[in-house]
């Protein structure tokens, strides 16, 4: 009962900021209070799980963006789109389109090389769309052949994704392949170092025997 008083009382604490932000809509001037909205709205709509507020959500980084172009939290706004796409209203195509925005308008960020990851992943793993994953993990490594950062792992796993998509083996079937390779490669090559240790040994030369002036061996005594 306590759990269940506490959820209701921070429901209508939300619905009331919310009529709050609804009534202060046209006020809204500077870059924080577009941003503070707009969180609002999110968090209002993970409590309710009312997909409405996601979409006002949605609109409010959008204005955020028409309004504040040159801002530096854009593409903190952009990532908000395309995660309440993904993760709230899971409606895939527009996460991607947002995804790419973000790699095509800002090419040089940080957050483009994960916004292109992203759009491979979502075309592979959540839309099963094998060709299109093909083409945008071909085209990350293009630009990202390999992880800069010892903790970003982004170029080693699309890497791997791709050889999984043109091989149609399994991740599990191509690491015990890679391992059975590497085991062959180490017998090989041990049995390289036995041969050259062998041929590396001394010859064992036989003791001549003296010789008499004439050749012939001298008797023993």
């Amino acid at each position: 009962m306590i759990k269940k008083g506490i959820i209701f009382i921070l429901i209508a604490l939300f619905a009331v900021m919310l009529n709050s932000c609804g009534k202060k809509e046209s006020t809204l001037n500077t870059e924080e209070e577009y941003l503070a909205a707009a969180k609002t709205l999110l968090d209002s709509g993970e409590v309710t799980k009312n997909k409405e507020l996601f979409t006002q959500s949605l609109e409010k980084y959008k204005e955020f963006i028409g309004k504040y172009p040159k801002s530096e939290k854009v593409i903190f706004a952009y990532n908000q789109i395309a995660g309440i796409y993904f993760d709230k209203l899971q409606n895939f195509p527009e996460a991607i389109n947002t995804y790419k925005a973000i790699y095509e308008n800002y090419p040089d960020k940080k957050e483009a090389k994960q916004s292109l990851f992203m759009v491979a992943f979502i075309y592979d793993e959540t839309l099963k769309d094998k060709e299109n994953a093909k083409i945008f993990y071909k085209k990350f490594l293009e630009k990202y052949p390999t992880d800069t950062d010892p903790n970003d792992k982004m170029s080693e796993s699309a890497a791997r994704m791709l050889e999984v998509l043109e091989s149609g083996k399994s991740i599990e079937d191509l690491i015990l392949q890679n391992e059975t390779a590497g085991d062959k490669k180490t017998e090989t090559k041990t049995d390289e170092n036995k041969d050259a240790n062998q041929d590396s040994k001394p010859v064992k030369t036989q003791k001549v025997p003296d010789a008499n002036t004439d050749g012939t061996p001298k008797d023993k005594k």
